[in-house]
């Protein structure tokens, strides 16, 4: 059985607003006040003339300090793919954008640190069993049903298979076994945002040949 500092480790801390913010679009409404808060104070010190729209050469800025990708590529999807020579955005505009970013990265970024905190050795794999139990321990958020042994599986099928050479996991008595069966966390996080499918394939297909 789990202590309850692991069984809180996995708890994923949720970034969604209990109060929609309306008029913003619904990227918007799952960020908190004070996130909307912070992203509007940023774009009124970005906006040095305070007339109400930031340049492209701004938003290059924050999206930098905010830690998100700023390419040139990235910037212009801030800017109306119609109207190519516009140079400036307003403050609606803004937050609309960093909102949609931050929702798809934040998520992520989240269940990913929760599940690493079952990865002993850094190796990116999770002991099945160990998760499995953890999982099935978990008391769920208030509204939501517990997960089943079977909704765990099933979630795991497509990730899971032996532990690669290297890694090492807690068997009986403290021993290590080297082969134990293992939930390929890394994988699974990245297949969420659409990436990770081709390797997780590879990978199952791989274990099915040993």
């Amino acid at each position: 059985m789990f202590g309850p500092s692991r069984q809180r480790a996995y708890r994923v801390p949720s970034t969604a607003s209990t109060a929609p913010i309306s008029g913003h679009g619904n990227a918007l409404s799952q960020l908190q006040p004070a996130q909307v808060r912070t992203l509007r104070e940023g774009f009124q010190i970005l906006d040095r003339d305070s007339d109400g729209v930031v340049n492209r050469e701004d938003v290059t800025e924050m999206l930098g300090q905010l830690g998100l990708p700023a390419t040139a590529t990235d910037v212009s999807r801030f800017f109306p793919a119609s109207a190519p020579q516009q140079q400036s955005i307003t403050l609606a505009a803004f937050l609309q954008s960093i909102a949609t970013g931050l929702a798809t990265i934040a998520p992520s970024a989240e269940l990913l640190s929760a599940l690493s905190a079952f990865d002993d050795d850094d190796s990116g794999q999770i002991d099945v069993a160990e998760l499995r139990e953890a999982l099935l321990h978990t008391v769920p958020e208030p509204g939501e049903k517990p997960l089943t042994a079977a909704e765990i599986d099933e979630v795991m099928s497509g990730f899971s298979g032996k532990r690669a050479f290297g890694g090492k996991s807690r068997g009986g008595a403290g021993a290590f076994s080297k082969r134990a069966d293992v939930f390929r966390y890394q994988e699974f996080v990245n297949s969420l945002n659409g990436g990770g499918k081709e390797k997780a394939d590879a990978a199952a297909e791989e274990d099915a040949e040993k």
